[in-house]
């Protein structure tokens, strides 16, 4: 807001925030009732509002909406200056002499209309320009970083949802309405409809009947060989007729299900290791209930470890490595963290996918992290017993507006069309429930930013203190991950004892685990050393074509051990096999 002093009007004229105040009131007062802002504070951990030990560097989003509005009535000037720029290139476009273009492989303006036809031409190019206008007003601003991407996010969720390709009038519907003889838009209707009554008002990214689990997805053959209340331990059947004696346990995250390492036989992670002779398994998470609202993080890692007995048991191995990702990230670093206390050489080392463990790293998400908003949130997973995955998948759309909510409002309504089937869009729509006793848990851990600040958090009555944790790791970021950036992940190297390779994969947030061997465009890149900074590791850092994945699984054998006979059967006779992989857990 306009202090005293910055007031550049006249002695008569009211200062900007006295003419603000009523429309940023009536602002304040819409926003807060916007369902997406309450999923968003469900979406994000957040910091007790008692622990004056932490800090997060969040703004709310009705905050932000206010610094937008503020920081246009204290720079009108510079509105202005934008604004007449834009209407000089409107006036072009009218006189059809503008070279504005999209850029190149924007679905949106595939059609030949955008650029052939006057009518589309301009509606497109008055698009482009005032997003360019826009952008380029907020680059001007005398802002501090971290509030310009805040703005930018709540700019780029109004730019996507102008875009002239969600009307009605886009050239491709209107093509496949008179090939369809006007089917496509009763279709269109229709799919609309189910959204809006059974899909939270969200256009669909992949149909509930594409695939079905153990049939087209999660079809590696194995066995359930441990059950308890938590968790199905699951063991794989090897490919191959020898395998290396240490075996590796997988930890997905709770918030969806583990099949992600087991989607299509071509895509599957764990088959993939299977040929390479690891002995794999995996925890498949049971999805909770309100019931089990008071399941927390004593509660997981005691099942952990407890399926971590039975593979050693299984396999007749004290130790073992270990796989995780995001969430399955947290929780294991807290078995390790436990075990450091208690059996420090049982965990020989850990590959830990796409997570960053450490607050303030630069996630869309954590741009809107507040003390009061996230409190909130902690509150009502505690009054509904469970936070909703869905509702969580749902937000994650929306920081990636354009590609994974207009298009589909294109593809669904517009066109009329199913969404195209993908194995990896199935499973990330196929959420789980998170318990709010571990929602709880996994707040406190990153608020408390308990990885560099010693007893922070106990588990199982053991006080964490992660400086006494040893062992080697092979850390992978997403280039192009918005929920956990790279640089976050990098940290990890720094941060922890022991042997370190970290590994940029080309791709997002959960694209960047899914690099199988036959993708053309694969690529990563490595460094033989650890660097004093994620930057100076970026510099200095080496391309290699291709997937990761051969990358990984050589240090994996590396480290597995010996190579033994494969085990011509699952399970052992304190745990013997029981229901056929993918087990029960991951159907409900």
């Amino acid at each position: 807001m306009t202090d005293k002093g910055s007031n550049a009007h006249g002695a008569d004229d009211p200062p900007a925030s006295a003419v603000a105040q009523p429309l940023l009131l009536a602002i304040d007062s819409a926003i807060r009732h916007l369902t997406s802002l309450r999923a968003i504070v469900a979406a994000v951990p957040a910091e007790r509002a008692d622990d004056p030990t932490v800090k997060l560097d969040g703004k709310g989003v009705v905050e932000t909406v206010r610094l937008l509005i503020a920081q246009i009535l204290r720079t009108p000037e510079s509105a202005a200056q934008h604004y007449a720029r834009f209407a000089g290139e409107a006036l072009d476009i009218f006189d059809r002499t503008s070279s504005l273009a999209p850029a190149k492989g924007d679905f949106r303006f595939k059609d030949r209309l955008w650029t052939e036809s006057p009518f589309f031409g301009v509606l497109l190019q008055l698009y482009l320009s005032l997003e360019r206008s826009v952008l380029a007003w907020l680059d001007d601003q005398p802002l501090p970083d971290e509030d310009k991407r805040r703005i930018h996010f709540v700019l780029e969720q109004l730019t996507a949802a102008a875009a002239p390709s969600n009307l009605p009038l886009n050239p491709a519907a209107l093509r496949r309405a008179k090939t369809t003889e006007g089917q496509s838009v009763i279709d269109g209707v229709r799919n609309l409809i189910d959204d809006v009554q059974y899909n939270r008002a969200m256009p669909r990214q992949i149909s509930p009947h594409a695939y079905r689990i153990g049939v087209d997805l999660a079809v590696t053959p194995g066995a359930v060989v441990h059950r308890n209340d938590q968790l199905e331990l699951i063991q794989y059947t090897p490919h191959t007729p020898d395998v290396r004696r240490r075996p590796v346990l997988l930890i997905p995250p709770q918030i969806n299900k583990y099949y992600c390492f087991d989607l299509r036989p071509q895509n599957s992670v764990i088959a993939h290791m299977l040929r390479s002779g690891i002995q794999i398994f995996t925890l498949s998470w049971r999805n909770p209930s309100a019931a089990e609202a008071s399941w927390n993080l004593d509660t997981y890692v005691g099942a952990t470890v407890e399926a971590m007995d039975a593979v050693s048991t299984i396999t007749r191995s004290d130790t073992m490595g270990l796989i995780s990702a995001c969430a399955g990230g947290l929780t294991a670093m807290a078995t390790i963290g436990y075990l450091a206390a208690r059996a420090p050489r049982r965990v020989a080392h850990h590959s830990l996918l796409v997570t960053s463990l450490f607050p303030n790293q630069g996630s869309k998400l954590e741009l809107f992290a507040t003390r009061d908003l996230l409190e909130a949130a902690r509150l009502h997973a505690a009054s509904s017993g469970v936070m909703e995955g869905e509702a969580l998948a749902k937000i994650f759309s929306w920081l990636r507006p354009t590609d994974l909510v207009w298009r589909y409002w294109i593809n669904n309504y517009l066109l009329g069309k199913s969404p195209p089937p993908l194995d990896v869009l199935y499973w990330d729509n196929d959420s789980t429930r998170l318990p709010a006793g571990l929602q709880g848990d996994f707040i406190d851990m990153y608020a408390r930013d308990v990885f560099r600040q010693p007893g922070r958090i106990a588990v199982l009555g053991e006080l964490l203190d992660f400086n006494r944790v040893e062992v080697d790791s092979y850390i992978v970021g997403g280039e192009e991950d918005y929920l956990m950036p790279w640089p976050g992940c990098y940290l990890a190297c720094q941060q922890f004892r022991g042997d370190h390779q970290f590994v940029l994969s080309n791709s997002g947030h959960v694209q960047s685990i899914l690099r199988p061997p036959r993708l053309a465009s694969a690529h990563y890149f490595t460094n033989h050393r650890i660097g004093s900074s994620a930057a100076e590791w970026r510099a200095t850092c080496t391309r290699h074509e291709g997937t990761w994945w051969s990358h990984w699984h050589d240090w994996l054998n590396a480290r597995s051990g010996d190579l033994i006979t494969a085990p011509s059967a699952s399970g052992c006779h304190d745990y013997p096999p029981s229901t056929a992989a993918p087990g029960n857990y991951v159907m409900d």
